[in-house]
Order: C-alpha cells, then structure tokens, then sequence
C-alpha cells in the first residue's frame, strides 16, 4: 500500500505543480510603438507542436525508511513527450470576449518512468495505440473564454465551469491545460521594444488562493520561422501556498468528481494529506508577431519544490514525508 500511495502522489505533485531561456540582445533600430492584441476575430484555427520535459526527484523522510527497511531515500520521476494542441476560436459569450476550444492530438511519449531503489515503472515500451486509447478516455475538453489581450475569463472542463480564474496566469503560463494557449497577457495602450508591464492572477484550490505575479518585458525583434516578432520575456513568481486533503477534494469534485483520478477514490477515510509549497518561479519567452496578432513560439522553464504530508494510512503509525524538487521545460511552434 505504502508504495502504491507514493506513486499515486508523484503524479498529483506533477499535476498541481504546473508547468526557457533566451538570451537578451539590445533592439537596435527604430521601431514604431503600438497597441498589442490577439486576433481572435471571425471563425479561427490555431496548430501548436510541443515538446515537454519534466523531472523530480523525491527525498522520503526517515520515518518512511523506518518502516520499511529496504525503502530507498529517494524517487526519480521523469517524463519527455510531444504532442499537438489545436484551438478553435468563436465569438464569446459577451461582446468583445472569444470562446476558445483546446484539443489535443498526435501525444507520443519518448520516455516516461519512475524509479524507485531497483523498482521502475517504464512507460516508454507501453504500445502507442494503448497509450492513444489510455490518453483519450481521461482527457478532458477544455473550454477558455478570454479577450483580446490574452485574460482568462472563465474555464469548462467537460462542460462544467470551475472556480479557476486566472489559473493560467493570464495566458503565459500553464499547469493544468496540457499546452500554452496564445503567449503572455498583453497590456492596454501602446508599448514599444524594451517596456515592461506586470499582471497578476489568483487560482482557487479549495479554500486555499495562490498568487502569481508576473513582469512582462519586450526583449527585441527578431525573424522567427518566417515572422517579424518581438521576443517578449515573461518571469513569473507563484506564492508559497499550503493544500489539504479537503482542498484537493473540491478542486477534483469541481472537475468531475474524484473518481475521475485514477487511484484517488482508494484512499482510506482516515487518510490525511497536506502539501507544502515553496515560492516558485517560471520563466516564458514568447515569439510574438505584433501585425499578426499570435505568437508563432514560445520556451517555457518553471521549477518546483514541496514537501507532502501523509498520514492515516492503514498500517502505519503517525505520517510520512516527503520532499520533491524537480522542474517542466516546453516548447511550442506554431504550425498553421
């Protein structure tokens, strides 16, 4: 029990956790100021590729090896995939506001394991079609509402609504939705190359609010992939934060129900969880081109680093800790 309980978190940690570098060069030349916006207007089909990396290593604590002498210290998560996200854009509930569909499609795994002492689960031998099928039964339809300059007004997944505004961060950062959707939010006015600007945005876990600050800065121009864009670099700062038992319960109530996490429904009534979360850090470039009004790619670094809380398992006495450190790196392009 006590092994399956530590697999089962190491996936949720990679959940909540949520999701580049670039070098910076001086503008050179004149460049005009102005307004930033998405075109989002009229019946539009926007195509990313990604590649996605993530690691994390678990440091268990001593009274976890005490239990079970052959417990190894550590856990090494790692995973590497690629796929493809496709957003379809419509008009939107409220005027000036667009109703964006994310879907996604070709996911292939190119490693995927967690090893623990001389115990591995690998991911990377299991059949594409078993993973295609696997992916498709637990994927859910997620629906965004947002305006021009990239906010976030509301979610559905699965058709129902859930409490999570901002939970991307504007549109610059992503845990939760598998893939970036457009790049940062954009600021109102006029800006120009070497401005910055900052947002903020709040996600709802429960009772728990986690804050995200972020400082947008247009870095220089440069060609990408065919397009004239502004390279715009996006650091964001994410509150330390503190999540229950209860807490995660309702976010997963929210989302269809708990049953819908595979092995969460296993859990004993008496079982007790508390996930402590250091401040984190993201960094997004993003490759937007100002005319178009999209970005054609972006590079995204976060890291993260926690220390979970388990107790009220059956057999054993008192808790368990575990500390967990690790880091998502993403890339998009835009293909159509």
């Amino acid at each position: 029990m006590t092994r399956r309980v530590l697999f089962v978190f190491a996936a949720v940690a990679l959940l909540v956790a949520s999701c580049g570098g670039g070098s910076e060069q001086s503008a050179g030349g004149a460049v005009m100021a102005r307004p930033l916006a998405y075109s989002l207007t009229g019946d539009a089909t926007l195509s990313y590729h990604a590649e996605m990396e993530t690691e994390m290593t678990t440091t268990f604590g001593e009274e976890i090896r005490s239990l079970d002498p052959s417990m190894p210290s550590t856990m090494l998560t790692q995973m590497e995939m690629s796929f493809d996200s496709t957003y379809r854009i419509s008009e939107g509930p409220e005027p000036g506001t667009y109703r964006v569909s994310m879907t996604l499609d070709g996911i292939e795994l190119g490693k995927g394991s967690v090893q623990m002492g001389g115990q591995s689960l690998d991911l990377s031998d299991v059949p594409q079609s078993e993973l295609d099928a696997a992916l498709a039964s637990q994927m859910p339809e997620f629906v965004y509402v947002i305006d021009d300059k990239g906010a976030i007004i509301s979610v559905e997944v699965d058709g129902t609504t859930v409490d999570v505004g901002g939970i991307l961060g504007g549109t610059s950062t992503s845990g939760m939705s598998g893939g970036q959707m457009f790049g940062p939010q954009l600021p109102d006015g006029q800006v120009n190359i070497g401005d910055s600007w900052t947002t903020s945005s709040e996600q709802s876990v429960g009772d728990v609010v986690i804050v995200t600050e972020e400082t947008h800065t247009i870095l220089r121009s440069e060609e990408r992939n065919g397009y004239d864009t502004w390279v715009i670099r996006t650091e964001s700062d994410t509150s330390g934060y503190t999540i229950n038992w209860d807490d995660m319960i309702a976010m997963f109530e929210e989302m269809g129900g708990i049953g819908a996490v595979d092995g969460m429904e296993e859990m004993p009534p008496s079982f007790q969880m508390a996930m402590r979360s250091s401040p984190t850090a993201a960094t997004t470039i993003t490759w937007l081109d100002p005319e178009l009004g999209r970005a054609v790619a972006m590079d995204v670094m976060a890291n993260m680093a926690m220390t979970m809380e388990l107790g009220g398992i059956p057999g054993m006495a008192g808790s368990m800790s575990m500390e967990m450190d690790g880091f998502t790196h993403m890339t998009m392009e835009l293909t159509n």
